[in-house]
Order: structure tokens, then C-alpha cells, then sequence
């Protein structure tokens, strides 16, 4: 006689949500482990180039709409001070902007060089994005232009949305970071 065949018991899943769902848990825990190889491997040396700061949490996360013709970095500098977020992130998902400046490097020397360019017309957010170090953000901004091309570099005052910015802005909990110029002028993450 043959067995009978037991049901699985039912939870909340579809057999392929079930199944896509086991595949991306399979995933995730080789990506973990992978990751702890890589960090854990005996005899690799530590670059002194790469520097890890201590363990931080988001402690909270705020999501903020500009709408057309508000500053985007001068919007995000005052929502930062208004919520006293001294150490966190700041990401730039989607929007537009009508007016940018920004710079960018010029030179591959020890001493930076830079170069200050300002945008006018209908240009994407492609993604902007960077860290709060003792409540000033370092934001990177990547634009596109009618789909012809990327542009983009350390965003500067200025820049104007034209339809919309989603922002959202992450505080964070642990040891604070803070910039400290080294002896060539660039701007590093310390710990406090």
C-alpha cells in the first residue's frame, strides 16, 4: 500500500511565492556567508587605506518631499538642524531639478583640484546620496539630461527642483563621526 502523501501546513504562501521565498532566503545566507569568508580569511592583510567606524543604528528615518523650486541641499541642511541629526545619511531617490551646481575633480594629483559647473534646463535625479558627519552632509548628486547623458559631482548650494525630490534623511545612534582636512586638504570621516 502506499503511503499517504502529508500536505504541507499552509503558510500564507502560493507553492511558487513559497518557493521564490526559499530561493531568496537560500541566497541571502550564501551572500552572508560569502561576506564572512571574505572578512574573516586568515593571512589577509588589513588595508590601512580602509577605514571601518563602529556599529551604528537607525535610530530614526524621515522622509521628505521638496517640492518645485525649493533648494535641495539648502532643504536638506535645514531639515537636519531642525531634527538635530548629527550623524547619519542622507538619499536622494527620485526628482528633478531645473538648476544644478555642483563640482567635480579635475586632477589626479595628492592636492585636489576642482571644478565648479552650474546646469540649467530639465535634468533627472538620477541619485544623490551621502553621509552626516557632525550634522553636515556630504551629498554627491548624478544627473541626466533628456537621456543623452550622466553628469554630476559633490552637490553644491543652489540647485533648484523642478518637479519634485523624495529625500529621506536617516539619524543615526553609536560612536559620531566627524571631517577632519588631512594634510592635503581632503576632507576625512574620523571618529568623534
Amino acid at each position: 500500500m502506499l503511503a499517504k502523501r502529508q500536505s504541507m501546513p499552509k503558510l500564507g504562501y502560493s507553492e511558487p511565492e513559497a518557493h521564490n521565498q526559499m530561493q531568496s532566503n537560500y541566497f541571502a545566507c550564501c551572500a552572508a556567508l560569502v561576506a564572512a569568508l571574505l572578512i574573516a580569511t586568515p593571512g589577509r592583510a588589513a588595508d590601512p587605506n580602509v577605514r571601518t567606524f563602529g556599529v551604528a543604528q537607525v535610530q530614526e528615518v524621515y522622509r521628505v518631499l521638496l517640492d518645485r523650486d525649493a533648494l535641495l541641499l539648502e532643504s536638506i541642511v535645514d531639515v537636519i538642524k531642525e531634527k538635530n541629526v548629527q550623524d547619519g545619511e542622507v538619499l536622494v531617490t527620485s526628482g528633478s531639478v531645473q538648476e544644478c551646481t555642483y563640482h567635480y575633480v579635475t586632477s589626479t594629483a595628492a592636492k585636489p583640484k576642482n571644478a565648479y559647473k552650474t546646469v540649467k534646463g530639465p535634468y533627472e535625479i538620477l541619485n544623490a546620496g551621502g553621509i552626516i558627519a557632525a550634522g553636515e552632509p556630504h551629498i554627491h548628486i548624478t544627473l541626466s539630461s533628456l537621456g543623452k547623458e550622466a553628469i554630476g559631482g559633490h552637490l553644491e548650494k543652489g540647485c533648484r527642483v523642478l518637479y519634485l525630490a523624495e529625500v529621506t534623511i536617516l539619524k543615526y545612534s553609536g560612536p559620531p563621526l566627524i571631517r577632519k582636512d588631512n594634510e592635503n586638504g581632503v576632507s576625512l570621516l574620523q571618529a568623534k
